[in-house]
């Protein structure tokens, strides 16, 4: 039992440093482009990758709302979840899936946005 905790703590602490290092080198890439190029140019930039993005966020989405239920299978075959732990979880999955579609919503298409400009009548 003991091992398990610190193998699950000792993979947090390098999914956490992981996701540090690549937010890190990702701000370190932004900075470096934003002294050399205008602001213009890496927003056309970024308007070029926008379908692209977009269609990599939808797809990571549908992996796991579609892979969702083999997942769990195989976290209680490997004795990772118990059999309430995993009812639970199947229980869950379209409630994941339907945050997961309302983030991408308001976050990735800015709809909160494009409401804001509609009611106050702002061509933005």
């Amino acid at each position: 039992m003991c091992s398990n905790i610190r193998a699950r703590s000792k993979g947090f602490l390098l999914c956490t440093a992981a996701a540090a290092l690549l937010t890190a080198g990702v701000g370190y890439l932004l900075m470096v482009r934003l002294q050399t190029d205008s602001v213009q140019s890496i927003q056309q930039n970024l308007d070029s990758w926008r379908i692209t993005l977009t269609l990599c966020r939808w797809t990571v989405i549908a992996l796991v709302a579609f892979s969702w239920h083999y997942a769990v299978l195989r976290f209680a075959a490997a004795s990772k979840l118990s059999a309430v732990q995993a009812e639970h979880l199947h229980g869950m999955r379209w409630r994941a899936f339907t945050w997961l579609i309302l983030l991408e919503l308001v976050l990735g298409q800015g709809m909160v946005v494009k409401f804001l400009d509609l009611i106050t009548g702002t061509n933005g």
